[in-house]
């Protein structure tokens, strides 16, 4: 079994308004995955994505 690890995905919705949502996922393409199976927009409109970038652990740790 692989670990996961967090995923944010952004998006621009209909109105350019750019969002994000994250994910615990093995890799991008799954989160990709899970972004387009719980935001309907995203489903119905894939290429709106302009970001998937994986937060590493290192990163986290600064922030806290």
């Amino acid at each position: 079994m692989t670990s996961h690890k967090r995923y944010t995905v952004r998006y621009r919705d209909a109105n350019s308004t750019s969002l994000e949502r994250c994910y615990y996922a093995s890799d991008a393409y799954e989160a990709r995955v899970l972004a387009m199976e719980s935001v309907r927009y995203i489903h119905d409109h894939p290429h709106a994505i302009d970001l998937i970038r994986c937060e590493s652990q290192q990163w986290l740790q600064r922030v806290a």
